[in-house]
């Protein structure tokens, strides 16, 4: 088997903070952006600048291709990757449909090749690899971009289990020692060729999927027993291929669901999957992961807000966020949506 082996690794952040004299709680990452998906840490006094020597506490070479995040939970580390093995010959992606024509995406590659999905648990004081489990192998339902990675969704912990989504491939549960607790087969969730990117989310004891694909024909949204993976619920969805992560929003007393996507931006009870609210959408590429103030949901890349509160709560004070890694600009304007 050919692998993709890749330079080393430098979690040099994360080892130097675990290595404080306490790791207290708030130091773990246990998802993707951090524990409220806002990319905010509460921590000071934390390195901010490196480079091959300077505050690297250790390295760790890694196999494979992986774009998902570490995620970070007591002295625990868990990342996922992607190592690609040799030609299968007559393996090939599943077809995509544009306005009615064939698609094949001109930086779509992958599906013809064996690759082996593994999470791996890592030391956060020395680096060591402490296990590594190969979730899934065979040749992918679909292919990735040239520049991306069939292990680009990040991992979930709630300090118990961590659970790791590789789109079609399946979500994993692993107890902390490495052992399969279950798994989730979602069904096809293609994504035009380029690859998953939405990750899972926790909401108390549900696992949360935003499994938006191709065209929205079969694209949903559901919510898993997090101890045994069965469904608790699951909510069709009329949204086109997304990648954007969902995020949980305080709105007044109630918790809210908030889904970016191209035809719609929606809200949904966490617990129930019943849709709260929705409004106009991002109108292509959904991919933007959005951060916000107490009470305000930002909607799309222009920067409108909408109310989740009752309408006696005072506006919103900010809400911003990043696309494609790049901070954006901060509007205050709001806009009422449809509620339920």
């Amino acid at each position: 088997m050919r692998g993709e082996p890749i330079p080393s690794i430098r979690w040099g952040l994360l080892a130097v903070s675990l290595a404080a004299p306490a790791l207290a709680t708030d130091l773990n990452w246990p998802q993707f952006r951090g524990p409220a998906g806002q990319g905010i840490v509460r921590e000071t006094g934390l390195p901010l600048e490196w480079s091959d020597t300077k505050n690297v506490l250790w390295k760790t070479e890694l196999p494979g291709r992986g774009h998902s995040s570490p995620i970070v939970w007591g002295n625990r580390i868990f990342l996922t990757t992607a190592i690609e093995g040799d030609v299968v010959p007559g393996a090939k992606a599943i077809p995509h449909i544009v306005d009615g024509q064939d698609f094949q995406h001109p930086d779509g590659v992958g599906a013809d090749r064996k690759h082996t999905l593994k999470v791996l648990a890592l030391d956060a004081v020395t680096g060591k690899v402490l296990w590594e489990r190969a979730a899934w192998e065979g040749t992918p339902v679909d292919t990735r971009h040239r520049r991306g990675s069939f292990a680009s969704p990040t991992a979930v912990t709630d300090g118990t289990l961590v659970y790791a989504y590789f789109g079609s491939e399946g979500l994993y549960a692993y107890d902390f020692g490495g052992t399969l607790a279950w798994k989730f087969m979602p069904g096809v969730v293609a994504t035009m060729g380029v690859g998953v990117g939405t990750s899972p989310l926790l909401y108390k004891d549900v696992v949360i999927l935003q499994a938006d694909e191709d065209n929205g024909d079969k694209s949903y949204i559901a919510g898993l027993d997090k101890k045994s993976g069965k469904e608790v619920w699951r909510v069709p969805r009329k949204v086109q291929v997304s990648w954007a992560t969902p995020v949980i929003v305080k709105a007044g007393a109630r918790d809210e669901l908030v889904t970016s996507g191209t035809e719609a931006v929606i809200a949904y009870d966490p617990a129930t999957g019943r849709e709260r609210w929705r409004m106009k959408g991002l109108e292509s590429n959904a991919v933007t992961v959005w951060w916000c103030s107490p009470r305000a949901i930002p909607t799309s890349w222009r920067w409108r807000c909408v109310r989740a509160a009752p309408a006696t709560s005072p506006p919103p004070a900010s809400c911003g966020g990043t696309r494609r890694g790049r901070p954006m600009s901060l509007r205050r304007s709001c806009t009422r949506a449809t509620c339920t």
